[in-house]
């Protein structure tokens, strides 16, 4: 991608990536293979003919993915498998989420208040959730879940999805604490270098689009509440998301 097509503009307002790997060689030893990412919250149509609006939107989930082309292949023992490391920790988290989003509140909004009072659930119990309670899950649990799914021989992925807040921000990972995969070489190296392609999908559901605002200052109100009815407003949702989809996102 160049750096003034649409497709970058787009994508650089909700993830900002950047990928590099160690000097591949043959002969057995492996090669790292780095990512970095960071999402934040994005602001779209100021000055694009694409959108009369302008809006925010950000990202609900994300799958990154790692693809190589042969004679790569993984090495299996190496790739980073998810945050938290313990299973049994990510499990609890998830119902956690689940019971949380179930609640008056968290069919609002997912905050830390509601997510600390299922984690402290402890079967029909019930506990008042403190600001000391809040923060300590803040402290304890990362920001993003991020959860391995294999793809075979030389496909990796990784679900990311947000802890307790609404949508993905910040970092998922130290990126230079450790690899998220290592690769190596089966055989000789063709003259043309295989690539290591990182990849980065999302579904047009967990595109959240909001506070959308018509660009003209010349619309009457009449015709402002007329375009933002509540159908026609989800309408231009839907309409957002597929230029979305279409500029960038899967």
């Amino acid at each position: 991608m160049t750096s003034g097509n649409n497709r970058t503009r787009v994508l650089a307002e909700v993830l900002a990536i950047d990928a590099w790997h160690d000097p591949i060689v043959v002969g057995g030893k492996s090669s790292s293979v780095y990512v970095e990412m960071s999402f934040r919250e994005g602001r779209l149509g100021g000055s694009s003919p694409d959108f009369p609006f302008t809006f925010r939107v950000n990202l609900k989930r994300a799958l990154l993915t790692v693809r190589l082309e042969p004679p790569l292949e993984i090495e299996r023992n190496s790739v980073a498998r998810s945050i938290p490391e313990s299973e049994t920790e990510l499990k609890r988290i998830r119902v956690a989420k689940e019971v949380a989003l179930s609640s008056v509140e968290g069919k609002l909004s997912l905050n830390p208040t509601a997510l600390a009072g299922a984690l402290m659930a402890s079967g029909s119990q019930k506990r008042e959730v403190t600001g000391e309670d809040e923060l300590r899950v803040i402290q304890h649990l990362p920001e993003t879940l991020v959860s391995p799914r294999p793809g075979g021989p030389r496909e990796y992925s990784w679900e990311l999805e947000p802890t307790y807040r609404d949508s993905l921000r910040g970092q998922p990972w130290d990126p230079t604490a450790g690899p998220r995969l290592r690769v190596k070489a089966l055989s000789a190296l063709p003259p043309l270098l295989p690539t290591v392609k990182i990849e980065v999908s999302c579904s047009l559901c967990d595109i959240e689009i909001k506070d959308i605002k018509l660009k003209s200052s010349s619309v009457g109100q009449s015709v402002k509440s007329f375009i933002f009815h509540e159908a026609n407003e989800a309408a231009a949702v839907q309409h957002l998301k597929l230029v979305l989809r279409d500029a960038d996102l899967e």
